[in-house]
């Protein structure tokens, strides 16, 4: 559930970017882009998993990071694997 505030309702929110069994913790999601909290190395056209969870509430999409991710960068771009 989310945290109530004197001024309104803040939700919880978790974000996670799942890459062969590895999670990474993603600060913030752009429209085709994630920034991760600590930048790693991976390839270009890897598949992976966008895990979103908002106050409980799980969903995630297949992905692959078209550019992958270079050493010292925390923004990875991204394209839905399997669009609606």
């Amino acid at each position: 559930m989310g945290i109530q505030r004197e001024n309104g309702y803040s939700a919880s929110v978790e974000a996670f970017l799942v890459i062969a069994q590895q999670q990474f913790t993603v600060a913030k999601t752009g429209r085709d882009t994630v920034t991760l909290v600590d930048p790693c190395e991976i390839a270009p056209g890897t598949e992976g998993e966008l895990v979103m969870i908002v106050d409980g509430h799980r969903e995630s999409r297949a992905v692959v990071l078209d550019d992958g991710g270079e050493s010292g960068r925390r923004e990875v771009r991204y394209s839905v694997a399997v669009p609606f």
